[in-house]
C-alpha cells in the first residue's frame, strides 16, 4: 500500500508546478503590458515633441497624441489587474509551497521515527541473542 503522506506531498508538488507555470505566465504578461505602455508613451512623446512644419502635420500629432492617450490609459488599467491577479496567485504559489515544505518534513519525520523503530527492534534482538548465548 502507497504511503498516504507521500501520495498527498506529490498531489502538492503538481500543484506547485501547475501554480509556478501560472505564476511565470502572469509575470511574462505584465512584463509584456508594461513593454507596450512605455511603447505607447515613446509613441505620445515622439508625436508631442516640438516640431515645425505645416499646420496639417501639427493637427496631426494633436490627432495621434489624443487617441493614443486612451490607450495607454487602458494599458494602465491592464496592468493594475494584472499586477492584482499575479500578486494573488504569489500569494497561492507560497502557501502551496509552505505545505508541501510541510508534507516533506511529515515524510522526514515519519521515515526517522520508522528507522529509530527498526534499530531498536535490531538492538533488541541483539541483546536477547547475547543473552541466551551467557552461560547462566
Amino acid at each position: 500500500m502507497a504511503d498516504p503522506i507521500a501520495l498527498l506531498r506529490e498531489q502538492q508538488e503538481k500543484r506547485l508546478v501547475a501554480l509556478g507555470h501560472q505564476r511565470t505566465e502572469r509575470q511574462q504578461r505584465l512584463v509584456k503590458l508594461r513593454q507596450h505602455e512605455t511603447q505607447l508613451n515613446t509613441l505620445i512623446q515622439d508625436y508631442s515633441g516640438a516640431g515645425e512644419g505645416h499646420i496639417l502635420l501639427m493637427a496631426n500629432r494633436s490627432q495621434m497624441v489624443t487617441q493614443l492617450q486612451p490607450l495607454v490609459e487602458q494599458c494602465q488599467r491592464q496592468q493594475a489587474v494584472a499586477e492584482a491577479d499575479l500578486a494573488s496567485l504569489d500569494g497561492q504559489w507560497r502557501r502551496q509551497l509552505g505545505r508541501r515544505q510541510g508534507l516533506v518534513w511529515l515524510e522526514g519525520e515519519k521515515q526517522r521515527r520508522l528507522q529509530n523503530h527498526a534499530r531498536r527492534l535490531e538492538q533488541k534482538q541483539m541483546d536477547e541473542l547475547a543473552g541466551r548465548k551467557r552461560p547462566g
